[in-house]
C-alpha cells in the first residue's frame, strides 16, 4: 500500500502545478457541499471567532475558501514532493531567523511554536532553507502507510520528527543540549490534559505540557508561522515569548499557556483565510458550560 500511494504522489507531482491547484480547488468546493458536519464546524467557528464581520452568505464564502486552502495544503504537499531542494526553495521567503539566533545564544533550548496556519506541513522546507535542522512534534497516523510516507516528506530537509506520545523526555534532553524542537499548540484537547486559557475571546482547553516544559528548562519560545502568497510561502519567526514566572506553579502554567495562545491568535489574525478552521478549537466544554446545558 506504501508503494502504491507513493507512485500515486509521485505521478501528481509531475503534473503542471496550475492543474493540481485546480484540481485541488475543485476538490475543496465538493468537500464543502457534501460534509456538511465539518462546514458547519467552520461556520460556527468563524462565525465566533470574528462576530462583527460576516453576514451569511459573506461566511458561506469564507467558509469555502477554508475548505479550498485546506485541500490545498495536500496538494502543494504533492507538487513539492519530487522537487530538489534549490527548486523548492525557490519558492520560499524567511525572515525574522535573528530571533532563532538571539535565543540560541542562551544555551538552553529553543521551542519554535506554530499553529495549523497557511500550509504547515511545509514548514520543514522553510527552516532547512534558514539553516536549520529541527526536531518536530508531531502526532501519528493510525494508517500505517500514509504515516510512514508523510515521516519522510517532513524528514527529508533535515528535520528529525518525534512522535508526541512519550516525548517529554526526549525532548527535554534534546532542549538541555541546546537544540531546536517545533512544536504546534492549537488543537483541543481533554480537559485533564490542558488549561482553559483565551482564544478568540472563548475558553479554549489547550494542551498545558508545553508551559511546563518551559518553566522546567528555562527554555526559549520563538513563534513562527508560514502563510502562502500566490504561488509562493513566507516564513516568518517573531520574537521570543517572554516567561512569566510568579512563584505559584498554577498560575505560572495557565499564564504562560494564555501568552502562547494569545501569539498564536496574532498570527491567525494576519491571514485567517488560512487557518484551519475544520478542527473544533472549543469542542472541550468547562464545568460551568456543561452544568449550564
Amino acid at each position: 500500500m506504501y508503494a502504491l500511494i507513493k507512485l500515486v504522489v509521485l505521478l501528481l507531482s509531475s503534473l503542471p502545478r496550475q492543474w493540481l491547484l485546480s484540481f485541488s480547488d475543485a476538490l475543496g468546493v465538493i468537500w464543502y457541499k457534501i460534509d456538511k458536519r465539518h462546514r458547519d464546524v467552520v461556520l460556527s467557528n468563524v462565525c465566533n471567532a470574528y462576530p462583527d464581520r460576516f453576514s451569511g452568505d459573506q461566511a458561506q464564502r469564507f467558509a469555502k475558501k477554508i475548505f479550498k486552502h485546506t485541500t490545498g495544503i495536500l496538494f502543494d504537499i504533492i507538487w513539492s514532493y519530487s522537487k530538489q531542494p534549490d527548486d523548492l526553495f525557490k519558492h520560499f521567503c524567511v525572515k525574522g531567523i535573528d530571533n532563532v539566533e538571539k535565543a540560541k545564544q542562551k544555551g538552553k533550548g529553543v521551542i519554535l511554536l506554530a499553529g495549523h496556519l497557511g500550509n504547515f506541513e511545509l514548514m520543514s522546507a522553510g527552516v532547512a532553507m534558514a539553516g536549520l535542522n529541527p526536531y518536530g512534534l508531531y502526532r501519528q497516523l493510525d494508517f500505517r502507510p500514509l504515516e510512514r510516507l508523510l515521516k519522510e516528506t517532513r524528514e527529508r530537509f533535515g528535520t528529525t520528527m518525534i512522535p508526541l506520545r512519550r516525548a517529554s523526555k526526549k525532548v527535554e534532553t534534546l532542549l538541555r543540549q541546546g537544540e531546536v524542537v517545533g512544536t504546534l499548540l492549537d488543537q483541543s484537547v481533554d480537559w485533564y490534559k490542558g488549561a482553559y486559557v483565551e482564544y478568540y475571546g472563548r475558553l479554549a482547553c489547550t494542551n498545558s505540557g508545553l508551559a511546563k516544559l518551559v518553566l522546567k528548562t528555562r527554555c526559549a519560545v520563538v513563534p513562527m508561522f508560514i502563510i502562502k502568497e500566490n504561488e509562493n510561502y513566507i516564513l516568518e519567526f517573531l520574537p521570543e515569548i517572554p516567561l512569566e514566572v510568579t512563584g505559584d506553579p498554577i498560575k505560572d502554567v495557565e499564564n504562560n499557556t494564555q501568552n502562547f495562545v494569545s501569539t498564536i491568535e496574532f498570527m491567525v489574525r494576519k491571514c485567517p483565510e488560512q487557518y484551519f478552521w475544520v478542527h473544533n478549537r472549543w469542542k472541550t466544554k468547562t464545568y460551568c458550560q456543561i452544568d449550564d446545558k
